[in-house]
């Protein structure tokens, strides 16, 4: 064997063996962190608060009437919201928001959250159990430490944490928005 391939097998495992040193570290037998979501959330709802700026001026809709939300790593659940009455004046806001049936899916207090039907609020939440299962070696979240996590109803973050294992509860958040959207939509998932 020549000495240069010699030299890259040396080089590829001196490689992995820096590379892999600190998932070994890591194995001991100290309780881990709990990851930091805190950015993560915050850039979701200043994505969420623009698609909903961007659906009320589609809709041509007031937008001093829109009481705006500032996500920071400090605060990262601040969503825009507008008073039910003012969006019960916009039809087009509404149907962008809520989809066909708007009226009768209308909440009391409609936000960015409510983008789709609440459907984008679901699938950010599975979103964020792969993430936290991903980043924790396939720990799920737990229900007290959810809103670290996840920004969905009480309710909704409820019925999807009620799942057998991470697979499950991301499984149970996707079908719950594939359901909003059928609502958007107008039909009966």
């Amino acid at each position: 064997m020549s000495i240069r391939k010699i030299g890259v097998i040396g080089s590829f495992a001196a490689g992995a063996a820096l590379a892999l040193a600190p998932l070994a570290a890591a194995a001991g037998d100290e309780t881990p962190t709990p990851p930091d979501f805190s950015d993560i959330l915050a850039g979701q709802v200043k994505s969420m608060n623009w698609l909903f700026e961007t659906q009320a001026k589609m809709a041509g809709f007031d937008a001093d009437l829109i009481t705006k939300g500032d996500p920071t790593s400090e605060n990262p659940l601040s969503f825009d919201t507008i008073a039910k009455a003012d969006l019960l004046e916009s039809a087009a806001f509404g149907k962008l928001l809520y989809g066909v049936n708007w009226e009768d899916e209308i909440g009391s207090v409609p936000g960015s959250f409510s983008l789709f039907n609440g459907a984008l609020t679901q699938f950010n939440d599975a979103n964020n159990v792969l993430m936290y299962a991903l980043m924790t070696g396939g720990d799920e979240i737990q229900l007290e430490d959810a809103g670290s996590y996840l920004f969905g109803s009480e309710s909704g973050i409820e019925a999807g944490l009620a799942g057998d294992g991470f697979f499950a509860d991301f499984s149970n958040f996707f079908q719950a928005g594939v359901a909003d959207l059928g609502g958007y939509f107008g039909f009966d998932i």
